[in-house]
């Protein structure tokens, strides 16, 4: 059981962080857009743009790890993991750019 509660864990890690790069990266880029950033605009820019990168590469990262698992040593793992989880990240936030520009232009949510 232990296994299964770890992997939750490591699950709701990734999702989290994935969700916070990409709303943080938003706002740094986009907040120029607005007079202020404020909690209802986060829940909008993490509704809109958030989980649409999150999900997918905690998914793909996920699936990765259970190969990247056999390496034996712990901080050669430590850091491919690292290096998996941007490279999701940057790959998964490419395929998914013209959706961000198209829904930017469509619904603005530093706009009211």
């Amino acid at each position: 059981m232990k296994s299964a509660s770890d992997t939750l864990l490591k699950l709701l890690i990734i999702f989290v962080l994935s969700n916070l790069f990409v709303t943080l990266y938003f706002i740094f880029f986009f907040s120029s857009l607005s007079e202020s950033v404020n909690l209802t605009v986060i829940f909008k820019i993490i509704k809109q743009f958030g989980l649409i990168i999150s999900i997918p590469t905690t998914i793909l990262f996920f699936l990765i790890d259970i190969l990247i698992q056999k390496i034996k040593t712990k901080w050669i793992l430590y850091i491919t993991r690292c290096v998996v989880f941007f490279a999701l990240m940057y790959s998964v936030s490419l395929f998914f750019s013209l959706y961000l520009i198209s829904s930017a232009l469509l619904d603005n949510p530093f706009m009211k």
